[in-house]
């Protein structure tokens, strides 16, 4: 019998009564630890009680809490119902008096039931539980590979271990000899078969050969040639998936040891071989630290017993194993929850209460329908029955996944794997569950599904056809409705499988060609082909495909381009008509773009020359001509592409010292170019000037004769009047009137010969053409004033009278801003719209007021009133001093004609 833990109990109380508090907590724990290890329970519960009743004391009720349950335990398990009781009655705050305390201690020699097993599994049991109590690392080594070779049936075996990312035999045992714990790395191991070693590394599966020597995968592996290998077993150690070790086993005097049932046992072996060496390594790291403590402190304790020294070290050793398993569960990235039967929480660790949201305190002693299960997921599924049904028979439990609730009334999907916990009865006490949080994992799935949906519902109702084909044959292997509508089929499973795409080619050789570039470059893009349906129908498929040559078929998709195929026939015809027609066309002809380039021309066949050479493609108007006439024709370019309308423009250019006269028509065409045909009007021009000339010289002898008649009448009435004026009044004012009446219709007749002849201005060109040279010339005139043109809609002609109007009135107003307005800019519009024209001239000059002018300077305005009523136009003037003028003459279209 041991007194360590009385002493510790009695140094505590010592250290307790005389205020050293943290010396008596240390002592505690000793004596409690002390008391737990030599299986005293009664001195174990004495100082739990004691440990309480200080923590109690210090105002600590939730530590006194812990230990007054385990002092309650310890005596319910000692028999002692009197001091239970007392306890009880003493501290029921402390104590939930229908409380039953489970073991914290997973009971390990669970029965393992299964009648049809020809192995001893309680034996097995046994021996897993043996090497679960082993924990150092060369004891346990062996120990386990003689119990596997004593389960197993085998000969020989080896232990093989992950250390340092790489394999390395750490054990060679036998039946009859001894273990060999020499540490050698697997590739340079004579004593196993490397290559079976290395397949298990790469698969973690297990392998199981009845007969190794005749196994085709390995009858080139040296060891298992020289040793004529029968039965052979190589299988994975693994600890939550991750490779940690590998088993090797060999029966060389028989063939077929390794059965199912033994294999089974094996890997139940393993199992706990996994956390027993992962335990051992621990420990070993534990011990190493220990062995460092334990040098300190018989440093700085030399006066001390030595069996006092070891047992201090093997505490802290313990406690320190404790405290890293406690920081285990609680830092693990998985939900630890333990509840008792009636589904009330006894504990969480800190992961599953920040998932959930809780804090510890919130759901301690709760039920799992209060808090984390759902009244039914957002599925419409009512887990509570199954929940329910867990609580009462926990084994037929082991995994689970549903959906779960936050405080916050969040769902998160997890997996729970559960493990019932019994008492010596073999009650279940509590339940175990361990939860990974799967709700991205879910999510992801569900969004694959959805994924998975949309791209099948796009397959099935795409309007291109998609296929996968063999490479050899080209035998149908999957295709959708669009590519059996293609071929003549009423569905894909017509074709799926059954039809060969070598026989819908047109020309075979067109095939294998595709096939060849496929090969060489791994797709095809854009590959048009002439197909034949079912029916024998032909049309024209446009191909884009993908080789997958690793699985020897090809996917792609087709579509019908037939149409496509007519139209570019019928379009490569109309371009030659087109171009037959262009070249038999004897006018020049030119493509401009938007920026006035040349983007192709046609010379034709001009009787002045070569004006329109090849070599002018791709220079600018700017390039080709002065910039006056270059902005004059990037004018008409930009206005045709504006207004989409074809404009009809006349224009002169000196060739070969010439003056030529062109009529040019610049229609719109695609992609923002028009197209210029220039016409020579030459002759036409020279013989309208000449007629024009003979016109007015016909006018002005008529003219001189009207008014020579009628001023010859004057000045024969005004010598009769001078003769009469003293004698007779009353004749005399006869001669007066009749000279009055000669003057006016002298002045009439003048005015019919003036308005019959048209401004010079207008003789060479349209109103358009007339008033865009007139500001020209007026640029070059007025250096200082800054003069805009700009035509809006689609120019259409007018009465000669009328324009010949509007273009004087657009003059007068013109000379009149540029003399009198002092302006530093004026902007003449035309306005073409479909039911009027309209002439705007407005400038920024010094302005006047409309109703203020003097009768000697309102010549101006009064002529163009006069001009404007004569057309049936509306004049209208807008100006205040300052503010500068704006001229604005509308012609209704229809009362002008």
């Amino acid at each position: 019998m041991n007194y360590l833990h009385k002493f510790h109990l009695v140094e505590a109380e010592k250290a307790r009564v005389l205020g050293q508090f943290f010396e008596a907590e240390e002592f505690y724990e000793r004596a409690i630890a002390v008391a737990a290890e030599n299986e005293l329970i009664q001195e174990e519960a004495l100082a739990y009680e004691l440990a309480a009743k200080h923590y109690l004391a210090r105002g600590r009720s939730k530590i006194a809490q812990t230990y007054i349950k385990e002092a309650h335990y310890c005596y319910d398990r000692w028999g002692a119902t009197a001091k239970v009781k007392d306890l009880e009655k003493r501290y029921p705050q402390l104590l939930n008096t229908n409380l039953v305390r489970q073991s914290h201690s997973i009971v390990t020699d669970e029965t393992i039931r299964h009648p049809t097993a020809a192995i001893d599994l309680a034996a097995a049991m046994k021996a897993a539980q043996a090497i679960s109590e082993m924990i150092h690392l060369d004891q346990l080594t062996a120990t386990l590979m003689q119990v596997v070779i004593e389960n197993a049936g085998a000969e020989t075996g080896a232990l093989v271990l992950l250390e340092d990312d790489r394999l390395t035999v750490v054990a060679q045992c036998s039946e009859s000899r001894q273990c060999n714990l020499e540490k050698i790395a697997v590739a340079g191991c004579a004593t196993i078969p490397v290559s079976v070693i290395q397949s298990v590394e790469r698969t973690s599966e297990t392998l199981v050969f009845d007969d190794a020597i005749s196994e085709p995968s390995f009858l080139t592996d040296p060891y298992i040639q020289h040793q004529q290998t029968r039965s052979l077993l190589c299988m994975p150690i693994l600890k939550q998936n991750q490779l940690i070790g590998i088993l090797y086993l060999e029966n060389n005097l028989s063939t077929g040891v390794f059965t199912s049932d033994r294999l089974q046992v094996l890997k139940l072996l393993m199992a706990q071989a996994a956390i027993s060496l992962e335990n051992a390594r621990l420990y070993e790291r534990l011990s190493d630290y220990s062995e460092t403590l334990e040098r300190k402190v018989e440093e700085q304790t030399q006066a001390l017993q030595q069996e006092i020294a070891e047992r201090q070290q093997t505490e802290a050793a313990l406690r320190q194993s404790e405290a890293n398993y406690r920081n285990l569960l609680q830092t693990a990235n998985s939900v630890i929850i333990r509840y008792d039967p009636q589904g009330r929480i006894r504990y969480i660790n800190d992961y599953g209460v920040k998932l959930l949201g809780y804090e510890e305190h919130q759901i301690l002693g709760r039920s799992l329908f209060e808090t984390i299960i759902p009244e039914a997921e957002l599925s419409g599924r009512d887990v509570r029955p199954f929940v329910h049904d867990l609580l009462r028979n926990p084994q037929s439990y082991p995994q689970g996944e549903g959906e779960n609730l936050c405080r916050d009334g969040r769902r998160v999907w997890v997996v729970w794997s559960n493990q019932a916990i019994f008492n010596e009865q073999g009650d279940v006490v509590e339940i175990l569950s361990v939860g990974n949080d799967t709700t991205q994992r879910r999510q992801a799935e569900e969004a694959l599904q959805r994924s998975e949906a949309k791209f099948r519902t796009i397959f099935e109702n795409s309007q291109v056809g998609i296929y996968r084909t063999r490479i050899y044959d080209g035998l149908i292997l999957n295709a959708n409705q669009r590519f059996a509508d293609l071929f003549g089929f009423d569905s894909p499973q017509e074709i799926i499988g059954l039809e060969h795409t070598t026989g819908y080619y047109v020309n075979q050789g067109v095939r294998q060609q595709a096939i060849e570039l496929l090969k060489r470059d791994g797709e095809l893009q854009s590959f048009e082909v002439q197909m034949r349906k079912q029916d024998g129908t032909l049309f024209w498929g446009l191909f884009s495909s993908y080789l997958n040559a690793a699985d020897d078929y090809i996917e792609g998709v087709i579509a019908d381009i037939s149409d496509r195929k007519q139209a570019e026939v019928a379009l490569q015809a109309s371009e030659a008509e087109l171009r037959a027609l262009f070249s038999a066309i004897p006018d020049p002809l030119c493509v401009f773009n938007a920026k006035g380039q040349v983007i192709g021309a046609i010379k034709g066949n001009p009787s002045y020359g070569e004006l329109h050479r090849e070599e002018y493609i791709g220079k600018t108007l700017h390039q080709l001509y002065a910039t006056e006439q270059a902005d004059e024709f990037l004018s008409y370019i930009q206005q045709v592409l504006r207004t989409q309308q074809v404009l009809t423009v006349e224009y002169s250019q000196w060739i070969a010292e010439r003056e030529i006269w062109f009529s040019a028509r610049i229609a719109p065409i695609r992609h923002e170019q028009v197209i210029w045909i220039a016409r020579d009007i030459t002759l036409q021009k020279r013989a309208e000037a000449a007629s024009i000339l003979e016109e007015r010289n016909r006018m002005a002898r008529e003219i001189h004769d009207t008014l020579a008649q009628a001023f010859t009448g004057i000045l024969a009435q005004v010598g009769a009047a001078k003769q009469v004026l003293t004698d007779d009044v009353e004749a005399t004012e006869a001669h007066l009137d009749l000279i009055k009446e000669l003057a006016r219709t002298g002045l009439v007749e003048a005015r019919r010969s003036v308005v019959a002849l048209r401004p010079q201005l207008l003789e060479e060109g349209s109103l358009q053409s007339a008033l865009h040279r007139l500001v020209a010339q007026l640029r070059t005139a007025a250096m200082d004033t800054t003069l805009y043109y700009e035509i809006e809609g689609a120019v259409y002609s007018l009465p000669i009278e009328v324009e010949s109007n509007l273009l004087r009135i657009g003059q007068e107003a013109l000379i009149n801003a540029i003399r009198h307005a002092n302006a530093d800019e004026i902007r003449v519009k035309l306005g073409y719209d479909r039911d009027q024209f309209c002439l705007r001239v407005r400038d920024n000059g010094q302005g006047f007021g409309v109703g203020s002018i003097p009768a000697s300077e309102g010549f101006g305005l009064l002529g163009m009133s006069e001009r404007a009523e004569r057309i049936g136009a509306q004049l209208t003037i807008r100006s205040q001093p300052g503010e500068g003028t704006e001229m604005i003459v509308t012609v209704d279209r229809e009362a002008s004609q």
